[in-house]
C-alpha cells in the first residue's frame, strides 16, 4: 500500500511536529493506547493523524505494526486498518470544507480527519495535553 500526502497536508502536519516526533495514522477501532472510549457506533470510517514525542510510552503502540514511508517520514498504521484503504491512498485537503480526507482511486475513503498532538499518556484518566486542528 502507498500513502501519498499532498504538499498542503505535509505543511499542516510538520507545523505541529517537533524533532524526533512519531506520526501515526490511527483508525479509531477501540484498539491501542489512543482509543477514545467515548465513541459510539459510527457508520463512517474514522481516522486521525496522531503525533507523539519520541519518548511517548511504548505500552500499546505495538498495534501500529506497519510503517509507511511518506513525505513526512515514517508513518505507523495498524495492519488491520489497511482493509479500509486502497493500494493508492492520498491524504488531501477538502478545499470546500478545509478538512483533511483520505482518497483512493474509488473516491473519498474517510473525511474530516483531525491532526492531534498527544504529549502525555491520556488513557485511563491520566492528565494529558492534546492539541489538534
Amino acid at each position: 500500500m502507498k500513502l501519498s500526502i499532498d504538499t498542503e497536508v505535509v505543511k499542516l502536519i510538520r507545523d505541529k511536529m517537533q524533532p524526533g516526533d512519531l506520526v501515526y495514522l490511527d483508525f479509531e477501532d477501540g484498539d491501542g493506547p489512543f482509543a477514545n472510549t467515548g465513541l459510539s457506533c459510527r457508520l463512517d470510517l474514522s481516522f486521525r493523524i496522531i503525533i507523539t514525542p519520541a519518548d511517548y510510552p511504548a505500552v500499546g503502540l505495538d498495534v501500529y505494526n506497519e510503517t509507511l514511508i511518506t513525505d513526512i517520514g515514517p508513518l505507523k498504521i495498524k495492519k488491520s486498518s489497511e482493509r479500509y484503504l486502497e493500494e493508492n491512498t492520498r491524504l488531501a485537503v477538502n478545499q470546500t470544507l478545509q478538512t483533511l480526507q483520505l482518497k483512493g482511486d474509488s473516491g473519498i475513503l474517510a473525511d474530516n480527519i483531525p491532526i492531534l498532538r498527544i504529549d502525555k499518556v491520556i488513557a485511563g484518566g491520566n492528565d494529558g495535553k492534546i492539541s489538534g486542528c
